[in-house]
């Protein structure tokens, strides 16, 4: 997994709470807030969404990617 840091403030309550399942799970507390974020991220956008397959798509590809993004998201359907 690449992970890049992200920085997030918990209210006093919340934290102590994530203190709590870790302990008791004995599991760091990066590892579950991971893995609540992603059950939260699934709930919300379903585990296979569309949208975020165009992500990527023209990194380093193309020039006019914000101009002609339609057309090649037309080509990289047709190409699967």
């Amino acid at each position: 997994m690449n992970k890049v840091p992200l920085q997030v403030y918990l209210d006093k309550t919340l934290h102590e709470r994530l203190q709590q399942v870790a302990k008791r799970k004995k599991v760091s507390q990066s590892d579950l807030v991971r893995k609540y974020l992603s059950r939260g991220l699934e709930e919300d956008l379903g585990q296979e969404d569309p949208a975020l397959d165009i992500i990527g798509i023209g990194a380093g590809k193309t020039y006019d990617l914000s101009q002609k993004h339609d057309h090649y998201l037309i080509l990289q359907e047709r190409e699967t």
